[in-house]
């Protein structure tokens, strides 16, 4: 993936090796998530969207977050489980 999607902390993000996208990520996520992998999902890059990054982060207690990320930094996190509930999937590529 090239660097310079628009959003430093996702560019950032995946310059860094998986275990540390995953503490690091984890961290955000907070929720007591001790994250054990990362998986960058993506970058819109259309609409009121744009910029906003993607990634799913899993939990060493088997839960799982996704986290949107905006290009000044601030972050969102819905539990994967609320996601599919809502018809989309963490960890998969859009």
């Amino acid at each position: 993936m090239a660097a310079g999607s628009g959003n430093p902390t996702h560019d950032r993000l995946l310059s860094l090796p998986a275990a540390e996208q995953a503490k690091t990520l984890g961290k955000g996520v907070g929720h007591g998530c001790v994250a054990v992998s990362a998986f960058p999902m993506g970058v819109t890059s259309t609409g009121k969207a744009k910029g906003l990054a993607y990634w799913s982060v899993r939990c060493k207690d088997g839960r799982s977050f996704a986290v949107q990320i905006a290009p000044d930094a601030q972050a969102v996190v819905v539990d994967c489980r609320l996601l599919q509930a809502n018809g989309k999937e963490c960890f998969k590529k859009f």
